[in-house]
């Protein structure tokens, strides 16, 4: 079970972005973090793995079992 959730919400806008890049800043080493994106929209979820990018995290992406959701989840590389 990831030690952070942060639910990207119904759409990616940049206010979700941008408090994704607040919430990443916080994270410790050997912390796992878990990204929620609605399967919908995973299209979109270039835009998290790049932050993920930049903050230093590596990441797995997978489905949930209900095929509504998509998840990222990542540890600081």
């Amino acid at each position: 079970m990831a030690d952070i959730f942060i639910d990207m919400g119904p759409e990616i806008e940049e206010e979700r972005i941008a408090y994704l890049k607040k919430r990443l800043s916080t994270v410790k080493p050997g912390q796992e973090v878990a990204v929620r994106v609605e399967a919908a929209d995973a299209h979109q979820a270039d835009k998290v793995i790049e932050v993920l990018e930049q903050e230093g995290f590596d990441y797995q992406s997978h489905g949930s079992h209900s095929g509504e959701d998509f998840y990222l989840r990542a540890r600081r590389k």
